[in-house]
């Protein structure tokens, strides 16, 4: 892939790394997330790392997924004063209690490596309720420009003075993940995302990926109280130009008391250069996140 290109909309190589955060704002988060999922659909994982440093909390999400079971860390309330952030090319480092979380970037918005290391609940599958090492280390490569809109608009996802940002972008990755000493090197695609400002969880937004060796591509429709549906996304095809869309239109049905098969529908999109893309959804396997913590009071989401 041709380098020049990761700047396409505006984020620059500094923005790989932590941004200043505005101590007005008890909502401000900035996150790096990873997903990843192998050709077969069998293997799958999602790491979140967020920190909100006005409330002095670190979250930290993994999923994994075998075909099998789902293994799952949540932890919601590490201290944020235990958070490296920014030393040597390191967005992030954690490292208390036996569990240990980093990302080391290699070349800004190209190339980095992923590392975690803890104990992972067993949720699923014939070892359910058990509780097993696991170790991931995911060797992250780009497959496109870092996608963004630009910096937000919406009150409550700006602040005054700060830079508040995101960007998504397509990967591909070698997936080094050893559950309970059964270690797999697994070629994974998939997205990464990094953003930062102010984020209510208080909203409802609706987010697809996919990425394959032909294509890959990003939707996703936010609705905020009193403003309009806010659709978005990319699509970029093989060594292709990276182009917005135009219109995410969804025909989704949720079955939130069944996580494991959560997701039914269709997915239709219109690209700027007029491209039509229709495609049909099924559920191979899920898993909800927690986000009760994120409310005051705290109180049950469907995510």
């Amino acid at each position: 892939m041709d380098k020049s290109i990761l700047n396409q909309f505006g984020i620059i190589s500094d923005d790989e790394l932590p941004h200043p955060y505005s101590e007005a704002h008890y909502d401000w988060n900035e996150s790096y997330f990873f997903d990843w999922y192998d050709e077969t659909g069998s293997n799958a994982g999602h790491c979140r790392i967020g920190w909100h440093p006005v409330q002095e909390r670190v979250l930290f999400w993994l999923y994994l997924f075998n075909g099998n079971e789902w293994l799952v860390i949540e932890e919601f309330r590490l201290p944020f004063s235990t958070l490296q952030l920014g030393q040597n090319d390191q967005a992030f480092a954690y490292e208390s209690h036996g569990l240990h979380f980093s990302y080391q970037t290699q070349t800004p918005l190209y190339q980095g490596c992923l590392k975690v290391s803890g104990f992972a609940r067993v949720m699923s599958g014939k070892r359910a309720g058990m509780v097993l090492p696991v170790d991931l280390e995911l060797d992250v490569t780009a497959l496109g420009p870092a996608y963004s809109k630009g910096a937000g608009t919406v009150d409550d996802h700006s602040a005054e003075g700060f830079n508040t940002n995101r960007y998504e972008q397509p990967i591909k990755a070698l997936a080094n993940v050893t559950i309970d000493n059964d270690q797999q090197a697994i070629s994974v695609r998939g997205e990464r995302d990094h953003s930062w400002g102010p984020r209510p969880w208080d909203m409802a937004w609706q987010f697809f990926v996919v990425n394959t060796a032909e294509f890959s591509l990003q939707a996703t429709v936010v609705n905020l109280p009193d403003w309009p549906a806010i659709e978005m996304g990319y699509y970029q095809t093989l060594g292709g130009d990276m182009e917005h869309l135009s219109q995410v239109d969804l025909d989704v049905t949720y079955e939130a008391d069944q996580p494991m098969h959560a997701v039914s529908g269709s997915l239709s999109l219109l690209c700027e250069s007029g491209r039509e893309i229709n495609m049909r959804i099924e559920t191979i396997s899920g898993m909800e996140i927690d986000i009760t913590h994120a409310f005051q009071p705290a109180k049950r989401t469907e995510y």
